[in-house]
């Protein structure tokens, strides 16, 4: 992983009790590598006995439990190397049916608290003048359907938190990069499309199938690591070659 001269820098993923966020953390543990996992509740993580990995129970809305863990991870690891920011929730509406509190809910988790994570890593990145940060965006961001306008909404600012923070951090041997998934066959979706649309998705697709939790963090683990050491502020698109454009 992109990380200073220490064994056990740790890389933070959020959301990382299921879906997308439990299989980067897994396939990180897999290799070696040492993780702070974070969520609102355990979930997938529950009964995982690992040196290697130390879970905090955080709501990313919450600066101060943000600020806390991170002071965590670098007491019990030393250092952060990474940040894959997972955290985020899905809930699709027809747009005049969006509520206040589903605009702000939507803003508060998925853009706001990456605000707040981000925030709270980049101090320790730039000094150990390393590090990378995966940011979290969706091809609804670039090619969004009906009842996702909070959604969307948020993911189209990932976009450009993305490039601001890529261009504020590259001196500092930071880089930051986001990747945007395709729809995959994760609990996320499961809960809120049928498994008829479910299907008809995954036949539209150039490639006949809808991505896997670990389509995502195979992505994710490269931007993470140095082989993807000249890739900043870019959207990695991963989405089986739908929506090109």
């Amino acid at each position: 992983m992109s990380k200073p001269d220490t064994n056990q820098a740790a890389v933070i993923v959020t959301g990382a009790s299921s879906g997308i966020g439990a299989e980067i953390t897994r396939l990180l543990l897999a290799r070696g590598t040492t993780v702070s996992a974070w969520d609102i509740k355990p979930g997938d993580l529950s009964g995982v006995n690992d040196a290697n990995l130390m879970v905090h129970t955080v709501d990313t809305r919450d600066k101060g439990a943000v600020e806390k863990a991170t002071a965590a991870t670098k007491e019990r690891f030393g250092a952060v190397s990474g940040l894959s920011a997972c955290a985020g929730i899905f809930r699709p509406k027809p747009f005049l049916q969006v509520t206040e509190d589903e605009w702000d809910e939507h803003f508060n988790i998925n853009l706001k608290g990456v605000l707040f994570c981000c925030q709270a890593v980049l101090p320790l990145m730039r000094a150990q003048k390393s590090g990378s940060i995966v940011l979290w965006s969706s091809g609804l961001g670039r090619s969004p359907k009906p009842r996702t306008a909070h959604y969307a909404a948020t993911k189209g600012g990932i976009l450009g938190l993305t490039r601001v923070l890529a261009l504020e951090t590259a001196k500092q041997g930071i880089r930051v990069n986001c990747i945007s998934p395709g729809i995959a066959d994760t609990a996320m979706p499961r809960a809120v499309y049928t498994g008829e649309l479910m299907d008809s998705r995954a036949q539209d697709n150039p490639m006949k199938r809808l991505a896997t939790a670990n389509d995502m963090a195979e992505a994710a683990l490269f931007l993470l690591d140095d082989e993807s050491s000249y890739f900043t502020g870019q959207d990695i698109r991963v989405n089986g070659g739908k929506d090109l454009f």
